[in-house]
């Protein structure tokens, strides 16, 4: 019985390894060329992709922030619009964009942008 408990937890372990794997993204403020409100705190993002789906989630923020997901050549080729409230979670749909690079970026209200990039496979 001592074994079969011990098989059944190593199996779990092992599992939760495979459904845990994401690439993070690393995600920083776009340098405009243009003049940024001054913000007495800037938001906290961190995103990771798995399995086509982007997973974000932004704290220290309150309002509507639009997601962009760019192709290397610069094409917008998915557009959303999310309201965070203080600290929230939202997953963006990559499933249907081809194998390549992509920038991600989040814009807020008052024109602040963060973005990244991803490799889809």
């Amino acid at each position: 019985m001592r074994k079969f408990f011990l098989f059944v937890a190593a199996t779990a372990v092992a599992m939760s390894f495979t459904f845990v794997y994401a690439n993070n993204i690393v995600i920083r403020v776009k340098e405009t060329g243009q003049t940024m409100t001054p913000r007495s705190e800037m938001p906290v993002i961190t995103a990771s992709i798995d399995n086509g789906i982007c997973r974000t989630e932004m704290s220290d923020y309150v309002g509507n922030v639009v997601v962009t997901v760019e192709d290397a050549a610069g094409d917008t080729l998915v557009t959303q619009t999310e309201t965070v409230c203080d600290s929230t979670q939202f997953t963006t749909d990559v499933s249907n964009l081809n194998d390549g690079n992509y920038t991600i970026t989040y814009t807020l209200e008052d024109s602040t942008a963060f973005c990244g990039e991803f490799e889809k496979e």
